[in-house]
């Protein structure tokens, strides 16, 4: 099993860190290798029952799942020129059979890595497209037919759609860019830096924490590898000098969420609405950059006050790394943030970006012979961001049944002029509305 995800792990970041530098293969493969991955993977780690998961009965139907996915994937991919070309509106009885696998694979993927909740939501979105004529309210539709359901999430949008295709092409080279800089010991210096800064003020840990994940996560996109590469140093740091466990977690994990809309680098929310408004991802960038400043500031100033009225001390000099010590060792990794942001501002694509981005992190880490990348931490690496994308990858299906129930019974426009109403046009009252 270990060999199985290693392999499966290592060549689904490989796969994409070649994609984003050289481009993409074709439209179906982009998008079907990145949920074929993604559900491989899932159905390795993630067993079925988390109260028994060593059930032989349950190992069979893994594998089983795990023959219904390469089949349904795998029939995407090889259908989808034909049905382009041929079929739309006018789906045959395989591609209604590999659809509804597809869904039902998509729903149950989710329900093992992330929970009940999303998956009980796409369940109750697709009922609400079959069932629209027995609905009351805003709920009620014409109803869709099972077929128009099917064809629309398999082929159109829905599983493979807009949030599958913005993961593959956008997320993916970022969280492969992350892993690498934090392996090529890109992670260790920018914590080290925080903590030279931030160290000695009161409650300084804390401060560390957001610093450190301010810079980080500016550069990853990511709060989960921001949580990873900052939260095991800084958790045990505040607690430590006083912070209680809950309120360390919660620093944590406030800073690391707002490394998802720090410019350069920002998460799946940002390429979405580059995406969906068209506009280009440079706007995004500086439209983002304020409020995501005053967010950790805000954070900073909160922690800094808690410090202050509980009297919690920063850390000793003796504790500390010297700045200058910190910066002759790695000072070169504070260049990943120009770089990416200039590869951004000439108009190169965001996974070109990621791309160039690693392969200067990579040629930084040769500088230092104990940073160096040797075949074994190079897959090593690889492997750390295909499992690590799968607590976004997991849930991509399932929000396409989302989106999918949401645009075919017309009710995401529905929710739009109810909203419209409610705010009377006032753009503040309708901010608050979406929020």
């Amino acid at each position: 099993m270990k060999y199985a995800i290693t392999l499966f792990g290592a060549g689904f970041a490989l796969f994409y860190f070649y994609t984003s530098g050289f481009g993409i293969l074709s439209t179906e493969s982009n998008r079907g290798m990145y949920l074929l991955f993604t559900y491989i993977l899932c159905l390795l780690i993630y067993p079925a029952s988390a109260k028994n998961p060593g059930s032989r009965a349950l190992q069979v139907m893994d594998g089983i799942l795990l023959a219904l996915t390469i089949a349904s994937v795998g029939y995407w991919i090889l259908q989808y020129p034909s049905y382009a070309a041929q079929r739309v509106g006018l789906p045959n009885n395989w591609d209604i059979f590999f659809g509804i696998v597809l869904i039902l694979l998509s729903l149950e993927i989710t329900r093992r890595a992330m929970g009940n909740t999303l998956m009980i939501l796409g369940l109750v979105l697709l009922l609400q497209t079959y069932l629209g004529p027995h609905l009351p309210g805003i709920f009620t539709h014409k109803g869709i037919s099972l077929y128009r359901i099917v064809e629309y999430n398999f082929f159109i949008d829905g599983v493979l759609g807009t949030i599958v295709s913005v993961y593959a092409t956008y997320v993916m080279p970022f969280l492969i860019f992350g892993a690498f800089l934090q392996r090529s010991g890109g992670g260790d210096f920018f914590i080290d830096l925080a903590t030279g800064i931030a160290g000695h003020i009161p409650g300084g840990p804390a401060l560390i924490s957001v610093v450190g994940s301010a810079i980080f996560g500016s550069i990853s996109g990511s709060p989960v590898a921001n949580v990873v590469a900052t939260g095991a140093f800084t958790i045990p740091m505040m607690k430590r000098v006083g912070y209680k466990p809950e309120f360390a977690g919660a620093v944590e994990a406030a800073a690391s969420t707002g490394g998802s809309f720090l410019p350069p680098i920002m998460g799946a929310a940002a390429f979405i609405l580059a995406t969906l408004t068209e506009t280009p991802y440079g706007d995004i960038m500086l439209m983002a950059l304020l409020p995501a400043l005053l967010y950790f500031t805000s954070i900073g100033f909160m922690v800094y006050f808690r410090a202050r009225r509980r009297d919690l001390k920063g850390l000793t000099r003796e504790e500390m790394p010297n700045i200058r010590a910190v910066l002759k060792r790695g000072w070169y990794y504070a260049f990943t943030i120009l770089v990416v942001s200039v590869l951004i501002i000439k108009g190169y694509s965001p996974p070109a970006t990621a791309f160039w981005a690693s392969v200067f992190v990579i040629l930084c880490s040769a500088v230092r012979k104990e940073n160096r990348f040797t075949l074994r931490s190079f897959l090593d690496t690889l492997e750390s961001a295909g499992v690590n994308s799968l607590v976004v990858g997991s849930t991509a299906g399932t929000l396409g049944l989302v989106m999918g129930g949401m645009t075919l019974s017309g009710l995401g426009m529905k929710f739009s002029s109810m909203l419209l109403s409610f705010s009377g046009g006032n753009l503040f009252v309708m901010i608050l509305l979406v929020i």
